[in-house]
């Protein structure tokens, strides 16, 4: 994996799982809370029966005795003095005896259907106001004592400030939350809970909290997920640093390629008679945001051997289209534009589509598209090898033979290849001064050339003495920094404005 990508991944987890964990925490927390809110709703309705207990027994008996306005008396005070109370009910043969309202009056109807169970839940159509109501009843002798709650209440203690939460009261089968209707409920669904009355037949049924809740996230957990993004960027920038400084120089230079630092140069070929322009060498320059612009001695070879050389190809093929197509306009007919390929490229099965993309991407079709094959690795000369060259060929493709005679089997290429150039390296070119003998083994070159009927252009020229001695020879292609270093793309704008179009011929 590369190592640019495994701070963010790092990161990434490191962020998630701490959320995991805080979000485990709030859901547990949550659980909690709820679990603790039914316990004192349950409590809460414990001490409104243990009310309506006591009432109860204050008024059993009333029931073995008659109903006096005394009596009456007695029920309404014990209904008064417990807050929760509504009504306090002597019932015999399913119809009321004696009431804690006046005249003997009775809130609730058809007695008959009551069930006979400590608590019943009654629905508002049972109750004459239209309000449900939670009896407690017990039985006697010969009679029974209701006591009647109401619904209020009941919602009181069901009332709770936690989000997203929400209370039952169950007896025997119905219910009542805080909308205050009575339904009937069975418990199927996992997802709820209860918390059943020690004291009294009833349960408070409640909801389960939600696994994950971005409202729980961030409501509770605001300030800690906050310091866990935080966290998670110190841990991305610590590992960032730490593989930044062990990392390799292949490493430095796929990210130099990938953030678009290597960039194209231009090395103007010149007539060496005339001085007018013919065509450009691109070459390869390390933009570095703090060591600035660095040779390409320096990356090259670690390109080479890395395989990184395709990839920096390829990207410097895609910013020459752009440099080119801006100034279309400018260059003229038959303008000379070389680009090197390494032997890894070119034995590679994307070479040739390459090419062809390369060639086709351009808006002035009247360039002159230039092959230049380097020896520095050793090239595989097989059958598919010459067939790419001969179709690159024969799409109008130029080849040249770049640093002749200073790396692998130059002068084998020479036979198995179709060379339209050779480019002299700047060792041979270098050499040439006042001394006869200086120049002996580029006449042989030169020479070797001219029987092959192959073009040539000298690179390395640095002074006058060589330019003579090129124009002597024919050399009409010349390359060097007695003409001009190689220069960015700005600058090679400035260069081609400040000379008319001519075009390009082979002489």
């Amino acid at each position: 994996m590369h190592k640019s990508v495994i701070p963010l991944i790092t990161a990434v987890m490191f962020f998630f799982t701490g959320l995991f964990i805080l979000n485990m925490q709030l859901w547990f927390s949550a659980g909690y809370a709820i679990s603790a809110g039914a316990v004192r709703a349950a409590k809460s309705i414990d001490g409104i029966l243990e009310e309506a207990r006591t009432a109860t027994q204050e008024v059993r008996g009333i029931a073995d005795k008659k109903c006096t306005s005394e009596a009456q008396y007695q029920l309404g005070t014990e209904a008064a003095l417990e807050p929760h109370l509504r009504t306090i009910l002597i019932v015999k043969h399913d119809k009321i005896w004696c009431s804690s309202l006046p005249g003997n009056r009775l809130l609730l109807a058809n007695l008959a259907e009551l069930p006979d169970t400590m608590l019943a839940l009654v629905q508002a159509r049972y109750s004459l106001n239209g309000l449900p109501v939670l009896l407690y009843q017990t039985p006697l002798k010969d009679a029974k004592i209701i006591v009647t709650i109401s619904d209020s209440h009941i919602r009181d203690a069901l009332n709770t400030s936690l989000k997203n939460t929400h209370f039952l009261l169950v007896v025997h089968g119905r219910a009542i939350g805080l909308t205050g209707a009575v339904k009937d409920y069975s418990i199927s669904d996992e997802k709820y809970g209860f918390v059943q009355s020690n004291n009294y037949p009833f349960r408070i049924v409640y909801n389960h909290p939600a696994f994950f809740s971005l409202q729980r996230l961030f409501d509770q957990g605001a300030g800690v997920l906050l310091f866990i993004l935080l966290i998670s960027c110190a841990v991305a920038y610590a590992l960032r640093k730490y593989f930044n400084k062990y990392t390799t120089p292949e490493d430095t230079l796929r990210s130099a390629i990938n953030n678009g630092e290597i960039v194209p140069f231009y090395q103007p070929i010149v007539n060496g008679r005339t001085g007018t322009l013919r065509g450009v060498e691109v070459l390869a320059r390390w933009k570095h945001p703090t060591a600035g612009f660095i040779s390409p001695s320096s990356f090259i070879p670690i390109a080479e051997k890395s395989g990184l050389i395709i990839p920096l190809t390829q990207s410097l093929m895609a910013q020459v289209i752009v440099n080119m197509n801006a100034i279309a306009s400018k260059l003229p007919e038959g303008f000379h534009l070389g680009i090197n390929f390494s032997a890894t490229h070119i034995n590679s099965p994307a070479f040739l589509d390459d090419c062809m993309k390369y060639r086709d991407s351009f808006q002035f079709r009247d360039l002159t598209h230039v092959i230049e094959v380097t020896e520095r690795e050793p090239l595989n000369v097989d059958e598919q090898l010459i067939t790419k060259l001969n179709i690159l060929h024969d799409s109008g493709f130029a080849i040249a033979l770049d640093d002749f005679g200073t790396g692998y089997s130059g002068l084998s290429y020479l036979n198995d290849l179709q060379i339209d150039y050779i480019k002299i390296d700047q060792s041979f070119v270098g050499r040439v001064n006042e001394n006869a003998e200086s120049t002996i083994l580029l006449d042989c070159v030169i020479d070797l050339a001219s029987r092959l009927s192959l073009s040539i252009v000298a690179e390395g020229v640095e002074t006058l003495a060589q330019v003579e001695y090129l124009n002597r020879h024919n050399i009409t292609f010349l390359q060097g920094y007695y003409f001009y270093k190689p220069v960015s793309f700005t600058e090679l704008v400035k260069i081609l404005l400040s000379r008319p179009r001519e075009k390009v011929v082979i002489e």
